[in-house]
């Protein structure tokens, strides 16, 4: 770590008077798994997933080994932003069904041993929140400074921002810039906080300006009442069993903030809170920044795939997944030359500079020094995918042994956290419709909420809705389709994906032992049983600039080292690494691969895409 970036770091934990405290142990070995609950099963025949739906796969669900969900919103919400725009924090919303089911589904899922986690949308409402409406009406009601009002906006760029979002037919839909106009008598603006239908909730300014006078400091009553209600809701939840909370944009709360002080001091008020009042539960950031986050109170940071983010070219291209320009792909990582939808890209566009050597070592760079830094205090978690980008299976990476490579990286990391439907390798495709604001910007994230696709049946197996009424469509099969129109072709020419067999369902790969399914829950089943897996044990690449692949990294609790190696190309790979074990025992692999001691080291030998964990 630089020595500049440690004594940043340090300053700011002891401006905090922080002290590190361990997240609770159950966090130690346990994959959390992600639920977009729309999409997981529909139980009425709606074309909605719903809690039933979720309760009745519980069973399921607990036989990959998770040790937690975590639900995507499920309060009462306009459904402009998947949920995300929350018009009641201490209601299910009807759709999924009612708080009773939830209670349900908690009690349920702990008899078999699984925590459950909520999305908490803690830095914004809807605009239809009876919060908002009642601050918009007037500035002396119990709401009225739950939210930022002006009657001007800021300065110039302010005004261009909210001229460019008004050309947009869709402009409460669209996250350009900070202000939306006001139709209300409150005031001719209002401070939204990412689309214009999400007014920001009022947590005051780190550096408030006197000539502004919206700009309230931390502590103003308004922001000190937004603050307390926020605990309301996390103890609203606790009591009725919920074991944590995964907090959206949990870096937003706390406006012109630069160097996060305040907005780290309010989630460590949260923590110490939530740790005196309700030990054992958990709060995992939105962030993927952890020497802000743990140290600001977070039991868990997301090392998010963001385009701009030092990870993201392990997963996807910068501009997004086509058919390379990223670790793992068969090309070993050369550039992308066609978009998402399979269009040439311009000349102008390709990155022909970032070579799998920079992709590699910008992962380990960025993922060793936070987690050198912050072990202390929380953990560093590496996503499959999420909600907000395409998965795995996208692009060129359509194939399940291509999968299985991907999934090995993940669940040997310190803390993985499975997206439903990843374990079967369901397909990621672009030009989906664009249903309740998953698409926004160019950024196409309809291809990241499918349904979850469950056996043969009509729709996978997720709703017996007809097929016309199902909320969002479903692609089965492995396909090299890039988007949907292009997948309806190929499936009415009648083609076939010749080299990825079975279907992408529960259902077919459940009882067979090769299935991404099974490999999914073997590499499960051994991180959960070996300590130097958990996540406290220690990660350590074994990084050569000259030959990137294969991707090679120790596990280690000091006890017993595991070494990890992947080769996610179409070319073998051979490396020779130092001695490092007299009889290493393969404990699990995918592929052709060998790790052999030899006179002058140990000779790692690989086939293209396979994979091989060793305990030396």
């Amino acid at each position: 770590m630089k020595k500049s970036i440690l004594l940043a770091f340090v300053a700011i934990a002891a401006s905090l008077c922080v002290s590190a405290q361990p997240a609770p142990d159950w966090l130690r070995n346990i994959v959390i798994y992600q639920v977009y609950p729309s999409s997981y099963k529909d139980s009425d025949g709606n074309g909605i997933g719903d809690i039933r739906g979720v309760i009745s796969k519980l069973d399921y669900i607990q036989s990959l080994g998770v040790g937690a969900i975590w639900f995507n919103p499920l309060f009462a919400s306009g459904w402009i932003d998947g949920g995300y725009d929350v018009t009641d924090f201490y209601r299910v919303d009807p759709r999924f069904g009612t708080n009773n089911d939830l209670v349900e589904l908690v009690e349920k899922a702990h008899e078999r041993g699984i925590r459950v986690m909520l999305d908490l949308v803690a830095g914004h409402t809807s605009d239809k929140h009876p919060w908002f409406l009642e601050s918009a009406s007037d500035t002396n009601l119990q709401h009225s400074d739950y939210y930022i009002w002006s009657d001007r906006l800021p300065d110039a760029q302010a005004e261009r921002d909210l001229a460019k979002m008004m050309q947009d037919p869709n402009f409460m839909q669209n996250t350009t810039g900070k202000w939306m106009k006001s139709d209300f008598p409150r005031a001719k603006y209002y401070y939204k906080n990412f689309y214009a239908c999400q007014p920001a909730l009022n947590y005051g300014y780190a550096n408030p300006d006197p000539e502004r006078p919206w700009e309230q400091s931390v502590d103003a009553p308004g922001p000190k009442a937004v603050r307390q209600e926020l605990k309301n809701i996390l103890a609203f939840w606790y009591g009725k069993g919920v074991d944590g909370f995964r907090v959206d944009m949990a870096a937003s709360l706390v406006k012109n903030d630069r160097d996060k002080t305040e907005i780290m001091r309010l989630w460590r008020e949260m923590r110490e809170w939530s740790d005196a009042n309700y030990p054992e539960r958990v709060l995992m950031a939105e962030w993927s920044d952890p020497k802000h986050c743990l140290v600001g109170g977070f039991n868990v940071d997301m090392n998010l795939n963001g385009t701009k983010s030092a990870i993201r070219q392990m997963y996807f291209d910068r501009k997004h997944q086509a058919d390379g320009g990223c670790y793992f792909s068969l090309n070993g990582g050369a550039p992308s030359v066609r978009d998402l939808y399979g269009n040439p890209w311009p000349e102008e566009k390709i990155d022909r500079t970032t070579g799998p050597a920079d992709m590699l070592k910008s992962f380990y760079d960025h993922y060793t020094d936070c987690v050198a830094a912050t072990r202390e205090y929380g953990r560093y978690a590496i996503i499959t995918g999420n909600h907000d980008h395409l998965r795995f299976n996208t692009g060129a990476r359509n194939d399940p042994s291509q999968l299985k490579v991907m999934m090995a990286w993940v669940m040997t990391m310190p803390m993985p956290i499975l997206y439903y439907g990843d374990e079967i390798g369901i397909r990621s495709l672009v030009s989906l419709p664009n249903v309740e604001g998953a698409n926004h910007n160019g950024k196409e994230r309809a291809g990241g909420r499918s349904p979850m696709q469950w056996d043969s049946s009509a729709n996978a197996g997720f709703s017996t809705c007809a097929p016309e009424d199902i909320y969002i469509p479903v692609c089965p099969e492995w396909t090299p389709a890039t988007s949907y129109p292009m997948y309806l072709e190929w499936k009415a020419a009648g083609c076939k994906n010749p080299t990825a067999p079975g279907a992408i369902t529960v259902e077919s790969q459940d009882s067979d032992p090769e299935s991404l399914l099974n490999w999914t829950r073997s590499l499960i089943s051994l991180r959960k049983e070996v300590p130097a897996f958990w996540a406290e044990s220690d990660f350590v690449p074994l990084f050569n600039a000259e030959q990137p692949y294969p991707m090679v990294y120790l596990r280690t609790d000091g006890k017993e080292t595991y070494l990890i190696a992947l080769n996610p190309t179409a070319k073998k790979q051979e490396i020779m690494l130092d001695k490092r074990s007299a009889a290493p025992t393969v404990v699990r692999s995918f592929g052709k691969a060998t790790y052999k001691p030899v006179r002058k080291g140990d000779r790692l030998t690989m086939a293209p895409v396979s994979a091989l964990i060793v305990k030396l």
